[in-house]
């Protein structure tokens, strides 16, 4: 969730290395602090009851004209924010690969934060995505935390284990005739996700991956029928009454989900954390049903 992450590779950035190294040793920092020693203090209980709870399997139907009515009642798995380390190892990957694994969805996607800080652990954490399975694909895009150490790295992993990446560019999911599918690579900024969203190359597209839910506003320009999105956890810490009160309700786009016009975002609170606390916001799996309006 936190922005600590360094930018994406870019041709024009003149010491990429040198910044994902400092983005690196900043969260590397962050974590031992805030969530590594609490869990010493305390003798490992609170990471034991933070991954004790479950994974909620959330649905949800939503309508739009612009969802194509060759995919009416399309199904989609979507989660995000995987934090692959120390608060997320192999048991949990396993409960929440199962969960997706469940619900047969025709289309499944994964929207960033798969690890938390090394691409090292990468390895053990596709053999276990390598298992999600649906007849239009696995589409992954990656999140900040994915661009702390060796993003392509990444990249090349999800795609050897057969899953779909992408970065700044679409694909038809089911052939010529497909459901057109975009995913952008992380950006900060709303401008950011908007000049990543040209780059894929289409006028518009029926889904779009983005790990940063800013990247709606470019999508409802574009009338992008559903746009998924991760990165603020929920906020982790929300009110009982109203979950988009939480820690990080300076996000406007910060849980659940929103509808402009035609076009629909949901933010998912993820699987994983950086912190091991969740309180009201707990981990999800979202279904999406989408019809034509």
């Amino acid at each position: 969730m936190t922005d600590d992450a360094s930018k994406p590779l870019s041709a024009s950035d003149p010491s990429p290395k040198r910044r994902r190294s400092l983005s690196y040793h900043t969260a590397n920092v962050r974590n031992a602090i805030v969530t590594r020693l609490p869990d010493v203090l305390l003798g490992g209980r609170l990471r034991a009851r933070h991954v004790a709870q479950p994974i909620e399997l959330n649905e949800y139907t939503l309508a739009s004209a612009n969802w194509p009515r060759a995919f009416d009642g399309l199904r989609i798995a979507h989660i995000s924010d995987i934090h692959f380390g120390h608060l997320l190892g192999p048991e949990r990957l396993a409960q929440a690969v199962d969960a997706v694994r469940a619900v047969k969805p025709d289309l499944i996607a994964i929207t960033g934060d798969l690890v938390d800080l090394s691409a090292h652990e990468s390895p053990l954490l596709f053999e276990h995505l390598s298992l999600l399975k649906a007849h239009l694909g696995v589409f992954v895009v990656l999140g900040n935390h994915d661009h702390l150490d060796h993003p392509r790295s990444i990249v090349r992993g999800a795609r050897d284990a057969g899953l779909v990446a992408l970065t700044d560019d679409s694909v038809r999911a089911g052939g010529r005739d497909g459901l057109l599918v975009a995913g952008i690579d992380w950006s900060k900024s709303i401008s950011g996700c908007i000049d990543r969203l040209r780059r894929c190359g289409m006028a518009r597209a029926d889904l779009l991956l983005a790990h940063n839910p800013k990247a709606f506003v470019g999508a409802v320009d574009r009338e992008i029928p559903l746009t998924l999105s991760g990165h603020t956890h929920g906020g982790q810490v929300a009110r009982r009454a109203n979950r988009r009160h939480n820690l990080v309700f300076t996000a406007r786009l910060n849980a659940g989900h929103y509808q402009k016009g035609e076009s629909h975002l949901y933010v998912t609170n993820g699987v994983g954390a950086w912190f091991p606390l969740r309180v009201n916001c707990p981990p999800e799996v979202a279904v999406i049903e989408m019809r034509t309006r």
